[in-house]
C-alpha cells in the first residue's frame, strides 16, 4: 500500500500539536516528517491484516467507538526526539474506504491517557 493511495485528514483536535510541531520544525522537515509517517502507517497496513495486531510499543490497537473504523495508539518519533520522547497520536483507519484520520496528537510531555484517545475519537 502507498501513501497516495489513502486519504489523509488530520482532525481539528489533532491541528494544534500539528501547527506547533510545524512550528518548531519548519516546513521542510515537517514535510519529511509527515511522509515518514504516511509510509510507516502504510507499512503497517500492509503488514497487519485488519489491524488488530501490536506492533511492538510503536502501534496498538484500541476501543473506539467510531462506527467502521480501527482505533490506533501511535508512537512516532520526530528529529531531535525519538519516539519515547516524540508523538503520541489518535489514529482511526477506515479501511474499506482507505482513509486516515490523526483525531488526536500530543507531544509525549503531554502523556494522553486511554480517556484522552477516546475523547479525540468520539470528536473526530
Amino acid at each position: 500500500m502507498h501513501p497516495n493511495e489513502i486519504s489523509w485528514v488530520i482532525c481539528e483536535a489533532a491541528r494544534p500539536t500539528a501547527n506547533a510541531l510545524k512550528g518548531q520544525l519548519g516546513d521542510v522537515r515537517y514535510e519529511t516528517v509527515r511522509l515518514g509517517l504516511k509510509e510507516f502507517l502504510c507499512g503497517y497496513f500492509s503488514a497487519v491484516a485488519a489491524c488488530d495486531s501490536k506492533l511492538g510499543k510503536t502501534i496498538s490497537p484500541i476501543k473506539c467507538s467510531v462506527s467502521e473504523a480501527k482505533g490506533l495508539k501511535v508512537r512516532f518519533g520526530f528529529p531531535g526526539c525519538g519516539k519515547s520522547g516524540g508523538l503520541r497520536l489518535a489514529v482511526l483507519a477506515f479501511c474499506d474506504q482507505r482513509l486516515v484520520k490523526i483525531a488526536g496528537a500530543w507531544i509525549r510531555r503531554e502523556d494522553p491517557d486511554d480517556d484522552d484517545f477516546a475523547d479525540a475519537f468520539d470528536a473526530s
